[in-house]
């Protein structure tokens, strides 16, 4: 048997009071509209039998807040996106809010299509990892908007709007410092082909050390959306077996870190016997590696609570009276078995 469907202006009826009367208790505005207690008792007490949920969507529509936080990176099922995900998710809930998550798959048209409809959802903020390709007009548009918006991972230079990232070169430069460290020189990089921030900065670590230190760049780009392939294999095959001299390599992801490795054991190289390893970003996975392997660790917790902490300290904040608030936090290091190399 199908449920029955109540709404206010039935239980306004049912009670003898006006559909406003009901819509105040209902909406936590029936004091300042100086409704009796008597009457928000009664009203209460009614919605409670009937078992009355309020249609979100139309609450949002009439009120302009619907209590809930969209939370958009390329891959929510990416163990570093998903960690602080959760994170954000139990600290929202706390004061009264709910996340959405979503995918943009690092494709600009997509996540366009998807803060629209948000949009017209009316959610109360936007955390988002922009794509490869991001307009900076379109957010530097949004940013105005009357619901927040705050970048995470990485940031576009030419949008002022708030975001929380790590300071990515200095933590690609603790690892290169480790190499250096340990007497090694002949110093490999291993990236994704993007230009975004993040990617930016920890090759641009590289860079500099290799001009520093007078090292030649030995470089592997690879492009984003082959990273899983073949074609990635085949490509890192080739770089190993034409680099034969190398004593290290960094690489940029701990995703291109999993598929280097594979293929250094298949190009007949131990590691760190013959080859030291970093992965930028920590995963559960390189604890128990044989192996286990060195990373650079982004703070996971304060990342969230900045994340969180800015948002509804944003959404409680008059729009005309917000101000960016740019948060870059610092990355560590964790030394393993796979920098346990040192120049012969």
């Amino acid at each position: 048997m199908q449920k029955k469907k109540h709404s206010i202006k039935a239980i306004a009826k049912e009670l003898n009071i006006s559909v406003t009367t009901v819509s105040f208790v209902l909406n936590g505005k029936a004091e300042e509209n100086r409704i009796s207690q008597k009457l928000i008792d009664k009203v209460q007490a009614y919605v409670k039998k009937i078992g009355y949920q309020p249609s979100q969507l139309a609450k949002s529509l009439r009120t302009g807040k619907s209590n809930i936080i969209v939370f958009m990176v390329e891959d929510i099922s990416n163990p570093f996106f998903a960690t602080i995900a959760k994170m954000i998710e139990d600290r929202a809930f706390k004061d009264g809010y709910k996340i959405i998550y979503s995918s943009t798959n690092n494709d600009p048209v997509k996540t366009m299509g998807l803060i629209s409809m948000f949009r017209d959802l009316q959610v109360d903020g936007y955390i988002l990892t922009p794509p490869v390709g991001m307009d900076a007009g379109f957010l530097t548009e949004l940013s105005k908007d009357r619901n927040p918006l705050i970048l995470f991972d990485r940031y576009l230079p030419e949008v002022d709007c708030s975001y929380v990232v790590i300071d990515n070169f200095q933590g690609a430069k603790q690892g290169l410092d480790l190499f250096l460290a340990n007497g090694l020189r002949k110093i490999g990089f291993v990236t994704i082909d993007s230009d975004q921030s993040q990617m930016h900065d920890r090759r641009e670590a590289y860079i500099q050390m290799c001009e520093k230190e007078g090292i030649e760049e030995q470089i592997l780009e690879i492009p984003y959306d082959t990273y899983s392939s073949q074609e990635t294999e085949n490509a890192m095959t080739a770089y190993f077996e034409s680099n034969g001299d190398l004593e290290a390599v960094f690489f940029a992801t701990n995703y291109l870190a999993m598929k280097g490795m594979q293929v250094i054991k298949q190009v007949g190289k131990k590691i760190p016997n013959d080859l030291a390893v970093i992965a930028f970003d920590d995963n559960e996975f390189f604890k128990f590696n044989t192996p286990s392997v060195s990373s650079i660790v982004q703070p996971k917790e304060e990342i969230a609570q900045g994340l969180i902490q800015s948002m509804l300290q944003s959404i409680s904040t008059p729009q005309g009276e917000r101000e960016s608030n740019k948060i870059v936090l610092h990355a560590s290091l964790k030394e393993r078995e796979s920098t346990n190399k040192s120049k012969k």
